[in-house]
């Protein structure tokens, strides 16, 4: 092998061993979230693992090197690392279902990381240091200083075409198990094509191809399998993994979208109805407004909100601000809902369009959510409720829905939410789904008045005499949380620069924990 080429095939290998290790990165957070949810302990698990094992290798793969300056050695290291990638996709099919339920969504997703993630990243983290060597030692009038350059721009250079390539081109395209199976067999190639130029090639690395191939083979036959049992739909979208399925709910049978593990909406299939109470809280608005001509919602999901306002309110006109661009469409095949001009998607963060529209609404319902049972912050602080605030119509009312509970340990998110709406409508309701005494955790409703007499609160008894669409909404006067002052003032105002809700709902997710542990 010539120096030019010898050259060439180590900065390529580091630049691709870099691509691939975010490749690894940003899909094992994708891989992990329909077991743990997207949340930041997955987030700061994956990262967390993959950078203590980045650094092991340097340190391992240096020492090495220096024991062993091979460019065989170099070679075999991308083709066990490419194995390793390889028996990871075996793992995630086969393994991770069988274990991640049994552990806690706090502390599981570092348990995982370590046993999926460690190795891969330790394994191409050892070919830095050992390219630097042997460009050393090919170059050593150049002094060590240029090796470690040049390798560290390429490799960083390609870590930057991992990270973009996997987000804008590989998950939306390809799949979590297509990626993974893609980049190991990819690793396994180049570090063989790199044997075969050494003309060493290891006699185990034909056997070695032929065992994990099977492996990854069973692997993805296995996914494929499973999710044709039981989803109706099932792919990756920008964000969370999305799957439709049909259960049995209350001994009917009910439509759900799932993305990663929250359920994002539902409908019943026999009258096409929504499948859970809290969605129908919306319809609280005949209190407030009773002539509804336009409509926002932030956050579609199924879209089972923007179909019952079509239906029950024939001339509103009803915008959803929804970030994920295919659930519009999963919506319009799978929910039964109509493609009507009244209705009008805008693929968008719900907050970035608030800001951008001139329209003012009668009703805005926010009901986004992430990372199991965390609404995203950016829809729980001050400065949202004031630029909602400034959308709504005069007596136009913001009803969001939060998940949380009323113990000591769980209802800081609903009480900081409280009180920070206060701080700018005035008129706040929460209506406790469950119960207001309750501990259990619950779907809480939160109504925000721009009411044109600020001193006239509104009597939620009047609603025994509507009629709702959804008439358990009649008895939503029972369902009143009425906290002291002293108890909401001894929780935050949250704001953009603090609104610690991630935090607020780990509390929750550790009851959510003990309570299903119990039923099992």
């Amino acid at each position: 092998m010539s120096a030019r080429s010898h050259k060439f095939g180590l900065l390529l290998s580091v630049t691709l061993a870099g691509m691939a290790v975010l490749i690894i990165e940003i899909t094992a957070i994708r891989m992990l979230a329909p077991f743990f949810g997207n949340s930041i302990f997955t987030i700061s698990s994956v990262i967390g693992i993959i950078l203590a094992a980045l650094g092991l290798g340097y340190y391992v793969g240096g020492s090495l090197a220096d024991r062993k300056p091979s460019t065989v050695w170099f070679f075999s290291l991308i083709v066990i690392a490419g194995f390793s990638v390889l028996l990871l996709q075996f793992f995630n099919a086969v393994l991770l279902p069988g274990i991640a339920y049994k552990l806690s969504l706090i502390d599981g997703p570092l348990i995982v990381s370590f046993l999926m993630f460690f190795l891969p990243a330790m394994f191409l983290a050892m070919l830095s240091p050992f390219a630097i060597t042997l460009l050393h030692a090919r170059e050593a009038g150049r002094g060590v200083g240029h090796a470690s350059g040049l390798v560290f721009f390429w490799s960083t250079l390609g870590s930057i075409a991992g990270s973009l390539a996997t987000g804008f081109l590989l998950i939306p395209r390809w799949g979590i198990g297509n990626i993974i199976v893609g980049t190991g067999s990819g690793l396994v190639l180049l570090g063989g094509a790199g044997l075969l130029a050494t003309r060493k090639l290891p006699k185990i690395l034909p056997v070695g191809l032929a065992v994990l191939g099977l492996i990854s083979g069973i692997a993805l036959r296995h996914v494929g399998m499973a999710e044709g049992r039981s989803a109706v739909f099932a792919a990756d979208g920008l964000y969370e993994r999305i799957v439709i399925r049909d259960i049995r709910l209350r001994d009917r049978t009910a439509r759900v979208l799932l993305q990663d593990r929250n359920i994002s909406g539902g409908l019943y299939l026999d009258d096409g109805s929504m499948a859970f109470d809290y969605t129908q809280y919306f319809d609280l608005y005949r209190l407030f407004t009773p002539e509804l001509k336009t409509a926002l919602a932030i956050g579609g999901g199924a879209y089972t909100v923007p179909l019952s306002i079509l239906h029950h309110a024939p001339r509103a006109i009803v915008d959803v601000a929804e970030i994920d661009p295919s659930l519009h469409a999963l919506a319009l095949r799978y929910f039964a809902l109509p493609d009507d001009a009244r209705l009008r998607n805008h693929v968008i963060d719900g907050r970035r369009f608030l800001h951008d529209t001139a329209e003012r609404y009668d009703l805005i319902f926010s009901d986004a959510y992430r990372s199991f049972i965390s609404v995203p912050p950016q829809f729980t602080t001050l400065e949202f409720f004031r630029l909602a605030r400034s959308k709504l119509k005069e007596n136009g009312v913001l009803i969001a829905n939060y998940y949380g509970g009323l113990a000591p340990d769980t209802r800081a998110t609903i009480y900081s939410a409280f009180r920070t709406m206060r701080a700018v409508f005035p008129q706040v309701y929460v209506i406790a789904t469950v119960s207001p005494e309750s501990e259990a955790l619950q779907n809480f409703i939160l109504i925000a008045h721009n009411a044109s007499n600020p001193d006239k609160r509104t009597d939620l008894r009047q609603a025994a005499a509507l009629e709702f669409a959804y008439p358990m909404l009649q008895g939503v006067a029972a369902l009143e949380l009425r906290p002291t002052e002293a108890l909401l003032d001894a929780h935050p105002v949250l704001t953009d620069d603090f609104a610690p809700v991630e935090y607020y709902a780990a509390n929750a997710i550790r009851r959510y924990d003990a309570i299903s542990r119990k039923a099992r």
